[in-house]
């Protein structure tokens, strides 16, 4: 059974490496030496017992060694130890040292030991020149609490880092990391990584072909397609700046955040995110899709923001000439204020609305939710409802000052108009026909819609009206109730063009 053998390499790095070179190893102790002389008179020194050697400033100590002369070599045996400014240490059963290139080979439970970290491994080769050591075995690093094994590797004992490729493993009490090439500086506690990549953080994994992790900060930097996926949530980007402990981060190109917790799916160019209480921008453009019980919205603007405060009141702004669609309420507006807690959705300024065959429009409007269901509508100022008729040339148009409407089912039943109400209204045969034409004013209206369409209207207080029992050849027209239906959002426009690369884990 051979003795495990210390070696402890200091590297003195101001010394020339010309005069290295040419330095001769000399014996400075051993209980008993024996040599051979050869026929050119250069000696071959058999030395046992405390053997210590040396070359320039490094001290070479082992059991029993072999010194070859003119070859400026020697073999060691047995506790073998090279110390050097007392910076590295490395451990073996044996050494083959060549002077001249100052290079050595130790093999067998070899340990390299530095103040920051240790190596362990079978092989090693350690050039004193560039102070690198290589290793083509299985080999582990260990760092306090952190532990990295891999196929092969180097480590440039001056710089304090360590290149390692082949199955690299690295496991801490952050994460564990599986990748195919790590470059890490023990001294400096940082990553970087390449190829397919894999960081698992209790219930939470990252994925990423190439990337930076700073363990002092927890930032991990992951480029090349980033994904991370936990239990109620999927993140990813073409890059992503995420923090470990606080769960934060941001994203940049094609990024996508889903939360199935809150409920929404939301990507864009560049996201900003923070975890608790939730906190989100995104920009240029913004897709937005939010489930609720009975529906689901789709929403694109310019910008967007998340607030989810800790009495659970989330809101989400979008802005920028946002579009939205749900099954039975589309509508463009320049803002998009959604509040949890009020179970509000405020549109303004001048949004214009669509619900089945009718368009909307007010100088702001705000949609009342009732367990996630639409309940009433509110439009303030300058309201306008423009209906389509069986002649597909003339509407039905309706103004007012204030607007209050009713859902049932998600569909827009019946509306009142408060404030000097107007109506226009055609008279349609079953055929499609105009046959005549209603013009009337009062104090409020009532409207009542059945299967999309206008049903019967209920006027008050005030009321003028005037029948006129022909068609006219040019459709008339109430102030600013000329619609535009062709400006209606449709689902596929408002739908990410990003998808998901997996469903949740």
């Amino acid at each position: 059974m051979k003795k495990a053998i210390l070696i402890c390499v200091a590297l003195f790095f101001s010394t020339p490496q010309s005069g290295w070179g040419q330095t001769k190893i000399q014996i400075i102790r051993s209980d008993t030496t024996d040599f051979i002389k050869g026929d050119n008179g250069a000696r071959t020194f058999y030395l046992k017992g405390n053997v210590t050697l040396k070359q320039d400033v490094a001290l070479m100590y082992c059991d029993s060694a072999v010194l070859y002369r003119p070859q400026n070599t020697f073999e060691a045996f047995g506790n073998v130890r090279v110390r050097q400014a007392d910076t590295v240490l490395i451990a073996g059963e044996e050494l083959t040292y060549k002077g001249d290139k100052r290079t050595f080979t130790i093999t067998d439970n070899v340990v390299l030991v530095t103040p920051s970290s240790k190596l362990a491994t079978k092989v090693l080769k350690y050039d004193r020149n560039t102070s690198t050591a290589y290793y083509l075995t299985r080999s582990t690093l260990e760092r306090k609490e952190l532990r990295i094994t891999s196929d092969v590797g180097n480590y440039n004992t001056e710089y304090e880092v360590v290149r390692l490729r082949g199955n690299v493993i690295a496991v801490d009490s952050a994460f564990k990391m599986t990748t195919d090439t790590l470059l890490y500086s023990p001294k400096k506690n940082q990553y970087s990584f390449a190829g397919p990549t894999k960081l698992i953080r209790d219930s939470t994994q990252l994925y990423c072909s190439q990337g930076t992790y700073s363990a002092d900060s927890t930032l991990l930097e992951l480029y090349d397609g980033a994904k991370m996926m936990a239990p109620n949530q999927y993140i990813e980007a073409d890059s992503l700046y995420y923090f470990l402990n606080s769960e934060d981060g941001t994203l940049h190109g094609n990024a996508m955040v889903a939360d199935s917790v809150e409920g929404f799916v939301l990507s864009s160019n560049f996201i900003d995110y923070k975890k608790s209480p939730v906190y989100v921008d995104a920009y240029h453009p913004v897709f937005y899709k939010q489930s609720m019980d009975n529906d689901t919205i789709y929403a694109k603007g310019d910008s967007l923001a998340i607030r989810s405060q800790l009495d659970s009141n989330k809101i989400v702004h979008l802005y920028g000439e946002t579009s939205f669609f749900s099954s039975d309420f589309q509508g463009i507006s320049p803002n998009f204020l959604f509040q949890e807690a009020k179970e509000e959705l405020a549109l303004y300024p001048a949004p214009t609305l669509w619900s089945g065959n009718s368009e909307f429009g007010a100088d702001s409007t705000a949609l009342k939710l009732k367990a996630d269901a639409l309940d009433s509508l509110f439009m303030v100022d300058e309201v306008t409802i423009t209906t389509s008729t069986k002649d597909s040339l003339f509407f039905d148009q309706t103004t007012g000052t204030r607007l209050k409407g009713y859902f049932i089912d998600n569909a827009l039943k019946s509306v009142r108009i408060d404030g000097n109400a107007q109506a226009l209204l055609h008279n349609v045969s079953e055929e499609g026909i105009i046959e005549g034409l209603n013009k009337s004013s009062c104090s409020w209206m009532k409207i009542v819609f059945q299967e999309d369409t206008l049903k019967r209207i209920r006027m008050a207080r005030d009321v003028e009206a005037t029948y006129t029992p022909k068609k006219s050849a040019v459709p008339e027209w109430l102030p600013g109730c000329q619609p535009d239906f062709d400006l209606r959002p449709i689902k596929s426009s408002l739908t990410s063009p990003i998808t998901p690369a997996r469903e949740w884990p």
